[in-house]
């Protein structure tokens, strides 16, 4: 199978479900009816995971079958997931900050600052629009508590702004550098 149609189907399949590498494998033997080495699919989630269209979001020990000391990690468990790049998507994320399950809460929070650590480097890939953040995550943090503590108005606009800033749309590598300033003007 030609590597750029084991791309494109990957990434379909990814799209549909986070799903571990042996079971993303199986999908691709299930719809294209080809079998595909292991070292050409590692190679194509290498390079999506390079060019940011995908992510690592977990581990399934289910590969292991119930083995009790674990003493090597094995590629077949790593769990791959889309990046969302929607204002839409990314809303959702955002919003779901506010769960009550605080485990939800990380996996949201995980996804968030992969998205946000990629905008930041786009930032700092041009030399005109760079910023210096010294941790990404704090800075993360600090966005996310601001919008948490205004009026439900302006946290909603706010919002709105943080996800289309995280979004790939038009002028929201922007947008963030803005929003963070803005933030940083109202410590």
């Amino acid at each position: 199978m030609p590597r750029n149609n084991l791309r494109e189907l990957t990434l379909e399949i990814i799209q549909e479900n986070e799903l571990p590498k042996k079971r993303i494998m199986e999908e691709i033997r299930n719809k294209s009816g080809r079998s595909v080495s292991d070292k050409t699919l590692n190679e194509v989630l290498m390079n999506l995971l390079k060019e940011g269209e995908i992510y690592i979001t977990g581990y399934d020990f289910d590969v292991y079958k119930g083995m009790k000391r674990i003493q090597s990690i094995k590629a077949e468990g790593i769990i791959f997931g889309p990046i969302k790049t929607n204002p839409l998507e990314i809303g959702i994320l955002i919003n779901q900050l506010e769960s009550d399950n605080p485990l939800e809460v990380k996996e949201y929070s995980n996804k968030l600052k992969i998205i946000f650590r990629g905008k930041i480097d786009e930032l700092n890939s041009n030399v005109n629009n760079g910023i210096e953040i010294k941790n990404i995550n704090l800075l993360f943090n600090k966005l996310i508590y601001y919008i948490n503590n205004q009026p439900k108005d302006q946290k909603k606009v706010l919002i709105n702004k943080l996800a289309w800033s995280l979004s790939d749309e038009k002028g929201s590598a922007d947008l963030l550098k803005n929003l963070i300033n803005y933030v940083n003007s109202h410590e």
